[in-house]
Order: C-alpha cells, then structure tokens, then sequence
C-alpha cells in the first residue's frame, strides 16, 4: 500500500510538529482539533515552524508556500479519516481519550487505513482493543520536536502484522527518520530508559545531596549528554514525565516510584518550558 494521504488528530506540540515533517515530505495532510480556537493555534505553530524552516535554509520560499497548503484543519474526526491511509493520533496521554479516539476511526475510515499513535509509554495492544482491526494498529513515536529529532520508535502491539510494521517503518523513513522497532512495553525503548535517570536525578536534590545545577552539569560534562535529565524533562514537559513514570511504577513497581520532588512540581503547575516555570525559570 502507498501513502498518500496523512491525518493527524490533535494539533498541540506534537500533533502540529508531525503534521509539519508530513507536509514537508509532501504528503498531504489534514489535521484535527476539538474546536476551531485551538485549531487556529494549531496552524499558526505549523505556520512558525514552515517559516523557521525557511530561516534555517531546509525550505525555500516556494517550498514552504507549497508545504503550507498541503495542510488542512478541521474540526471534523470522519472528514479527515475517510480518506486518509494512514492516521497518527497525538491527543493528549490518557489511555481512556485514546481509546475513544481510535474507537471512532475504526468506524469511520477506510479497511486499509492503518492506525497509529504517538504516545509516548501507553500500551498499543490496549488501544488496538478498541478497534475490530488489532492488525493494523501501531506506535509511531516521534519526539519533539519532531522536525529536528530523527528518531521514532516503531512499537509492536500484539496482534500487530508485518505488513503495517513494514509500511509504518517505511512511511517513518520516508519522512527522513531514523527507526527502532519495539514490542509493546511500557516506556518502550527511550522513556524506559531516561525516565528511571530524571527519577533519580530529583531523587538527590530531594533528599539534599545536590543540586538541581550540580545534576545537570554533571550530565553533561560527565556523561557528554547534549542536556542534563532536569532541563531535558523541563524541554519535555513535568506533567508528560510524571505521566509516564506514573505508568512504569504501575507495570514495574516500587523502583519507578515518582519522585515527591517532581509530584510538587507537577501540582503546583511549574511545568518546564511550556509554562516558564519547571526545575528552572524562563
């Protein structure tokens, strides 16, 4: 099957970001929001994002004006997916919301459309459940941003088939991507990974062993990591971090507990850069 036409539900940093490396990849893409307000944010980030390509010399001007109209908003799930062949969801990370948005695809694209979700630790196996076609549901994680981040995880759910596994790593590759492929896991390969380090990187400034600085600095200079795990998760977001430890502490147990440190953060709404305010103030 070739790829044609691309939806995207969910118009927020992610949903926009990979409408974007869609779009610039000349496919044409239609991305969904609940209502028009936050659409309008939606294309206007697609519209910064084509412009700083631009600045940045990926773009020439006649290649953002036709990237631009490439791109279709809508309010309307069953108009983006009815022709769409393959549909990326990036709503927001909670199990129950996904599961109704894939639910509703199921019933409204076409037999060959394949399903896919950006999230970034939810089970694919558990979404697929929602669907009567479990054969064609995958993770397509991108990370943000996505037009200058080259990797995306490829995740296997249960009763994923070779041939999505195969069209989803190619239509990912086509974008200029790098892939991993994964069984359905919490955290799959990366947040696996860098989550347990950030936990315990809040760990030692919670009980006062260092600072938030020290950790960083370290990090970087001793470990030659580009950025250190508190403005690494700062960049990502607090509330995405706690969401996904939240996840392994439920699948792994008591070693991935939260750290109190970044619960306090989280509640008192200090969520990293989106907010100005997270392990550092912007």
């Amino acid at each position: 099957m070739e790829i044609k036409k691309v939806a995207v539900i969910g118009s927020g940093a992610m949903g926009s970001g990979i409408a974007y490396v869609c779009a610039a990849r000349n496919y044409e893409v239609s991305i969904v929001e609940v209502n028009k307000k936050l659409l309008a944010k939606g294309i206007k980030r697609i519209r910064e994002m084509i412009v700083e390509g631009v600045n940045r010399g990926k773009l020439t001007p006649r290649e953002a004006e036709e990237t631009l109209k490439r791109v279709k908003g809508t309010t309307s799930i069953t108009e983006a997916a009815k022709d769409a062949d393959i549909i990326i969801e990036a709503v927001y990370e909670d199990i129950n919301v996904k599961k109704e948005v894939f639910q509703k695809l199921d019933e409204t694209c076409p037999n060959h459309t394949i399903l896919a979700s950006n999230t970034s630790a939810l089970s694919i196996t558990e979404l697929a459940s929602a669907t009567k076609r479990p054969n064609k549901i995958i993770g397509l994680h991108f990370f943000n941003p996505p037009y200058a981040m080259k990797l995306v995880e490829v995740v296997l759910g249960a009763q994923t088939s070779e041939e999505t596994r195969r069209i989803a790593d190619d239509f990912a590759r086509a974008l200029g991507k790098e892939t991993v492929t994964v069984k359905d896991s919490p955290g799959f390969i990366v947040n696996r990974l860098v989550l347990p380090m950030l936990n315990e990187a809040a760990y030692l400034v919670y009980e006062g062993k260092t600072s938030i600085e020290n950790v960083d600095k370290a990090a970087t200079l001793g470990m030659n990591f580009p950025a250190g795990p508190f403005r690494l998760a700062d960049f990502v977001g607090l509330d995405i971090a706690l969401a996904v430890l939240e996840n392994l502490h439920q699948a792994f147990g008591e070693k991935f507990k939260p750290c109190p440190l970044l619960v306090e953060k989280v509640k008192a709404g200090h969520l990293g850069l989106k907010t100005r305010k997270g392990f550092y103030d912007y």
